[in-house]
């Protein structure tokens, strides 16, 4: 056995051995960059900037922080309809694959699932090929490969934003009878047989505790984490004054936010006629509104910052309880009022400490005219904000997951 002299030595004489004609210092440096550093392929469902919905603002702000944490990532992902080449992502990323997405009513006849089998392309398998990088893959979406045999060594991790076929029978319950109603009930059917696939991934990540939950009981073998959904942490320099109106923001051209909406236009704002509700989205299609309603039809990123800033009442509702909601998220980060929340809304996380939940319209009602004169205080924003930043922390600390520790031989 060698003595604590005798190996100091060693240990000497093996450094300067490797580094030669660098300094010690540098020497070091690079084994600890090299060593924390990693290379690796994300595989998002569609080009995730703008980041203007829930999947894609999760991807996009997720490639932000891998950047700051010193990672350099491939991205592939997909172009249809309005998304398109973002040169922004090449800033991001050391490379950026674009794929057509196979859509048409031709993709339907088969086993697999429709969101699934648009996004086969034998392009991708020999990108990620390419090298022996780890690989993200983003949603069930983008898993038509995981278990290709090509890729049965690699280190494979895959993002979970719901539980796939749970959310689109509950698409199913929301839509009204016909044929959109019946491709939900099918595709639900085909992705629950899908998923058996996620067992081939090393590593599953679910968004929220309830989602976690549910995948260690769809996959008892196989290490599932739980790692929060990214997204803007940026919070507002200082706080804004309010006005007393009631906020209600999201997508309009989906149909949960549709719901939501006209449940608040038909439902909770005629209780409260001398009220002010603003209902801000895309593609509003909402008939007539009461006097106390004003639709803001595709606000710009400015004008929804200054709405949600501004808003005394944040109402947000969802008959949905999949997922995370990210206008929860941003209504925390952003906004510098009352959180008006179902239990839906609230479901899997525990963000609903900084919420006052009603279920009903009345009740709703009677917790908007209490909160709309009651100032939220500075404390209440620094507890909101403390507890963003460690659901971030959280959510980078995962990271160091995806790069398999090495194995070494102990002689």
């Amino acid at each position: 056995m060698l003595s604590t002299r005798e190996s100091g030595c060693k240990i000497t004489i093996f450094l300067w051995n490797c580094q030669k004609n660098r300094s010690f210092y540098s020497f070091m440096t690079d084994i600890f960059l090299n060593f924390a550093r990693m290379n690796l392929h994300v595989v998002s469902f569609q080009v995730p900037f703008p980041a203007d919905f829930g999947g894609a603002i999760d991807v996009f702000w997720k490639l932000q922080a891998l950047r700051q944490e010193g990672h350099s990532v491939t991205l592939h992902t997909y172009v249809y309809a309005d998304r398109r080449r973002q040169p922004l992502l090449e800033q991001l990323c050391q490379k950026v694959y674009y794929y057509p997405r196979l859509t048409g009513w031709r993709q339907q006849f088969t086993l697999l699932p429709y969101i699934v089998s648009t996004r086969r392309s034998q392009v991708l398998l020999a990108n990620l090929l390419s090298d022996d990088a780890p690989i993200l893959f983003e949603g069930l979406h983008t898993c038509f490969h995981l278990d290709h045999p090509a890729l049965a060594q690699r280190w494979k991790a895959v993002r979970m934003h719901n539980i796939e076929h749970d959310y689109y029978r509950q698409l199913a319950r929301q839509s009204p009878l016909g044929w959109k109603r019946l491709y939900y009930l099918i595709e639900s059917w085909r992705l629950k047989r899908f998923e058996h696939k996620l067992a081939s991934a090393n590593l599953v990540y679910a968004i929220t505790q309830a989602d976690q939950q549910g995948l260690k009981k769809l996959l008892p073998e196989t290490n599932v984490q739980l790692m929060p959904c990214f997204f803007d942490i940026r919070f507002p320099a200082a706080q804004q004054p309010t006005q007393p109106f009631v906020l209600f923001q999201g997508n309009l051209a989906v149909a949960e936010n549709v719901k939501a909406a006209r449940y608040i236009i038909s439902q909770v704002a005629p209780l409260l006629p001398d009220v002010s509700f603003v209902i801000a989205g895309r593609s509003p299609r909402l008939g007539q509104v009461p006097a106390n309603v004003r639709i803001v039809a595709n606000p710009t990123d400015e004008q929804m910052e200054q709405l949600t800033a501004s808003a005394q009442i944040h109402l947000l509702l969802t008959f949905q309880p999949t997922g995370i909601k990210l206008k929860l998220l941003y209504a925390l980060v952003r906004g510098n009022g009352h959180i008006v929340a179902n239990s839906l809304m609230l479901h899997g996380h525990d963000l609903g400490q900084f919420c006052t939940v009603a279920d009903t319209a009345g009740d709703m009602a009677q917790h908007i005219k209490r909160l709309l004169s009651l100032p939220l205080t500075s404390d209440d924003l620094a507890r909101r904000r403390s507890k963003l930043l460690s659901i971030r922390q959280q959510a980078v600390s995962q990271f160091a997951l995806l790069q398999p520790k090495p194995q070494t031989n102990i002689h």
